[in-house]
């Protein structure tokens, strides 16, 4: 598989590390490690005198890097609230193959029962009510238990309230300065907690890349490396992140091993019914020391929701020198409030920009707490599945948006900075 190491030939001999990794950070005299080629002509270097103790790829096969395809002997969790394949599949015939049946639907119908894997016996005493009232049950209609649900413990979602300070100039009022704005509550979890989580999950851990790599590839009549590309953990930026991390000062006292983690955001609006206004906008968090190939899974459950973004009230549609683009807008509440601010004028497009990158920060600022900030400069110390302990340092290295945050740029100098601007768009819109 690519990027495997070949076991049985030995290793090249360590070499001084030079400028082979990045010539833009200056460094002291540093090892890499170089393994030999595979069968595919792939081998690796590490920023490392070895080869790491913990290798994910070692024991890697086909399953593990595509989808497998369900079978009668699946976990009855594959297919809830149905108990089985056969159950699923008549369910699945029956909601989604529209109310008038067709000879193309009655032909779907003999392929589901004359398929071999198909069991009459799993659908014979299978509860259809049952199933049918679970999958149309919502908790989220009934008030009395949608704040139990967010705020449940054991699922680590806690609600905090989300407000921004607005200002106000000279030109506009008639008493300027800063006023502040209560948008709603933030829904989210802590990232430590999910970080720890993720490392203590026997499963995932062995899938963990804890020291990135540079993958090449060399033809067998020649002498020149071309390098490859194709994961995060042998992408400049983690390198750099790893070798700026062995370069600083370590926490006095601990010689544990360091390790960058890389954490990749997502987060996008999602509008929830054709007709309406109900939305939410998730963030996800999954970790780049895994394969893409994991997170390209489904069934792996890789990607971890850490908030749903406080945003808007309703969709607008505007044209921003683009086609019809959706940007979204703070609740309708806060127009009145600055209107009643300004002596009834009406907010100019920048002043809403600013207040909806203001709305965005403000939130992040709540996500990027000081337990993030204490585990980002002083690490997390922990365990692993292979029972060496190590100091693990979050990075944020990706965060991956729609239009309307595209523009964030990250940074860390300090808690307000991580997330230092969010550019507007010429003309009006961040």
């Amino acid at each position: 598989m690519p990027g495997l190491q070949s076991e049985q030939s030995s290793p090249e001999p360590p070499q001084s590390i030079g400028t082979s990794f990045n010539d833009s950070l200056p460094s002291r005299a540093l090892q890499i490690f170089q393994t030999p080629r595979n069968a595919f002509g792939l081998f690796r270097r590490y920023l490392s005198e070895k080869f790491p103790s913990h290798d994910p790829e070692k024991h890697i096969d086909l399953p593990d890097l595509s989808e497998d395809i369900p079978t009668e002997g699946g976990a009855p969790d594959d297919f809830y609230p149905y108990p089985n394949a056969s159950s699923f599949l008549l369910g699945d015939w029956y909601w989604n193959g529209g109310i008038q049946k067709s000879r193309d639907s009655f032909r779907e119908l003999l392929n589901i029962v004359g398929d071999p894997r198909f069991r009459p016996d799993d659908v014979r005493d299978t509860q259809w009510r049952k199933i049918d009232s679970k999958l149309g049950m919502n908790n989220f209609d009934q008030e009395n238990t949608a704040d139990e649900e967010w705020l449940d413990e054991d699922a680590g979602w806690k609600k905090t309230l989300v407000s921004i300070s607005v200002p106000f100039a000279k030109r506009q009022t008639k008493k300027p300065g800063p006023r502040d704005f209560v948008v709603g509550d933030l829904y989210h979890r802590s990232l430590v907690s999910v970080i720890r989580e993720k490392l203590a999950s026997p499963h995932d851990s062995r899938h963990m890349h804890y020291e990135p790599f540079q993958l090449f590839w060399r033809r067998p009549d020649t002498r020149d490396d071309v390098r490859v590309h194709g994961e995060l953990y042998t992408s400049p930026a983690f390198l750099s992140a790893q070798r700026e991390l062995q370069e600083s000062p370590g926490e006095p006292g601990c010689s544990l091993p360091r390790v960058v983690l890389a954490l990749m955001f997502w987060s996008d609006a999602t509008q929830l019914t054709s007709f309406g206004t109900a939305q939410l906008w998730p963030a996800y968090l999954c970790f780049g020391n895994e394969s893409k190939y994991r997170r390209c899974k489904p069934n792996c459950h890789l990607f971890n929701h850490v908030a749903y973004f406080q945003s808007v009230s309703h969709f607008s549609l505007r044209i921003v020198q683009l086609p019809f683009i959706y940007a979204f807008q703070l609740p309708d509440g806060f127009k009145d409030f600055a209107s009643k601010h300004m002596d009834g004028k009406k907010p100019s497009s920048k002043f809403m920009a600013h207040c909806r990158r203001e709305l965005l920060h403000a939130q992040w600022d709540i996500l990027l707490d000081d337990e993030f900030l204490e585990a980002y400069q002083h690490g997390i110390a922990f365990e692993c599945r292979d029972g060496i302990m190590r100091r693990f340092y979050p990075r944020m290295l990706t965060y991956s948006a729609d239009y309307k945050e595209k523009y964030v740029k990250c940074a860390f100098p300090g808690r307000s900075s991580f997330l230092t601007q969010m550019q507007n768009y010429p003309g009006r819109y961040p």
